[in-house]
């Protein structure tokens, strides 16, 4: 009897100490998920998240590069609404001309809802091309589209064709456009990348960039109707609720499509377009697209290809001196348009990887000559990419000796990195990853807390029963 109670004490030892040991590496688990790649506030490549928002779909790009730099849903198809009519304004731009007289139909008029958004056109009205965009843009004029359409396309079926054909050239393989204003069709839809290519097309347009950025326009008198002042529908610009980096967008709404909202902002050199679609509310709309440009101009930063590797850079240089082409007062190579790369502040820029594409259907002649591309990437984003142009002023430069010279001059990518300084490649020391995993630490603090408290009922519940159960047994 008192080797069996003997025994039977030793087994309960053993079992606590097992169930401590259990509960101990429950929490250390749960501790260390932090460490095994769960990070909350990063997408599982690293790139950065950004805020939550209440949009079903936006996306934020760089207007120079086209770098997404933040993104949620955005290969959903939604209505666009008015923000049709960016494509609508960029199209009668890049096909009509400004100065020209318009006259409005009786379609234009009577063939779009009389309780819509309109500039105030009214059948037999004449305008220019260039007043009628002005009250597309800002007072969100849907009869003036369908006068600048037919007056542009030849009709309003052969306008909407010239939108559709533009926005396939540019890429928007998820969009569909059945009108020129954006009131609702089944058939008339687009997502926020696609709607992102199209902002960004009519970004590099001048005049497209003045209207749209243009408050308010004072709309001369007419054949019919009396000067007056158009109003910018954009809160972000007309005042309603001003944001100072403002230079431009576009409103939309319809029952189907909710609030829409595209932005065009500047702040510290970086140009940013922000897309916010289907959100719940005007007050939603803009809310999103404020929170989302804030936190991409605060967040990330941007270099020029052509001053990389100056003193004081921190991003290694795409090009480097080197013997074939020594003379720098006059270089035969250059970076064509912004050559500007954009990535996340604190990035480890180590990881991305440098890609050079010789273009051997290019014929060398004398002057500017588009002979490539350059293009940094981290793992599928693109983060920067450019032409490269070979320019020769004094004399050409056969295509013999320019074979025999590329591309042995471009720098590898893993000679470019060699020499950097780690710490400026924004990998974090000691302390910086200290701090980092204890943010991470205190992120998760409540999932510890749950789980070790989850851990510790489950077990405490389970010496319960044991013990429980030894003491009937030792009453017998």
């Amino acid at each position: 009897m008192w080797n069996d109670l003997i025994y039977r004490k030793r087994k309960m030892q053993r079992i606590g100490r097992t169930t401590i040991l259990l509960i101990f590496c429950v929490i250390f688990l749960l501790s260390a998920f932090p460490y095994l790649g769960i990070k909350a506030d990063t997408t599982d490549d690293g790139w950065p998240k950004g805020p939550e928002i209440k949009g079903d779909g936006a996306i934020v790009v760089d207007a120079d590069t086209g770098n997404i730099l933040f993104e949620k849903n955005i290969y959903e198809q939604f209505y666009p609404a008015s923000t049709t009519k960016i494509l609508t304004t960029l199209v009668a731009l890049e096909n009509g001309r400004l100065d020209d007289v318009l006259t409005v139909s009786y379609a234009a008029d009577n063939y779009v809802s009389k309780t819509s958004s309109r500039m105030g056109l009214t059948e037999g009205e004449q305008v220019t091309v260039e007043q009628a965009l002005y009250g597309i843009m800002l007072e969100s004029g849907n009869e003036a589209t369908y006068a600048v359409g037919e007056h542009v396309g030849g009709s309003i079926a052969g306008f909407i064709k010239l939108m559709n054909r533009k926005a396939k050239e540019l890429g928007c393989d998820r969009s569909h456009f059945a009108n020129s204003h954006g009131l609702h069709d089944d058939e008339h839809y687009t997502c926020c990348y696609d709607l992102s290519l199209i902002a960004r097309a009519a970004y590099q347009n001048p005049e497209f960039m003045k209207i749209t950025g243009t408050a308010f326009y004072n709309m001369p008198a007419t054949n019919k109707h009396e000067a007056k002042i158009l109003t910018n529908h954009h809160w972000f610009l007309n005042g309603t609720q001003k944001y100072e980096y403002a230079t431009g967008g576009k409103t939309g709404a319809t029952t189907q499509a909710g609030y829409a909202l595209v932005t065009y902002a500047r702040k510290d050199g970086k140009n940013l377009i922000s897309v916010v679609m289907h959100a719940p509310t005007w007050d939603d709309v803009y809310a999103d697209s404020r929170k989302l440009l804030d936190y991409c101009f605060d967040h990330f930063v941007s270099y020029r290809m052509d001053e990389l590797g100056d003193s004081g850079s921190t991003f290694p240089s795409c090009f480097d001196n080197f013997e074939g082409f020594p003379d720098q007062e006059n270089p035969l190579l250059s970076i064509s348009g912004s050559g500007t790369i954009i990535i996340p502040d604190g990035f480890d820029i180590s990881k991305a990887q440098k890609t050079i594409t010789y273009d051997t259907s290019i014929e060398l002649e004398h002057g500017d000559n588009r002979i490539g591309t350059i293009a940094y990437t981290y793992g599928s984003r693109t983060i920067g990419a450019t032409d490269i142009v070979l320019y020769n002023e004094a004399e050409p430069l056969t295509t013999k000796v320019f074979n025999e010279r590329w591309p042995s001059y471009m720098i590898p990518v893993d000679v470019v990195f060699a020499d950097v300084d780690p710490e400026l490649l924004g990998k974090p020391g000691e302390k910086e990853e200290s701090q980092r995993r204890s943010k991470l630490m205190k992120e998760n603090a409540l999932a510890i807390g749950i789980g070790a408290g989850i851990s510790v009922f489950v077990v405490g519940g389970v010496i319960a029963l044991i013990h429980r159960k030894f003491r009937k047994r030792r009453r017998r």
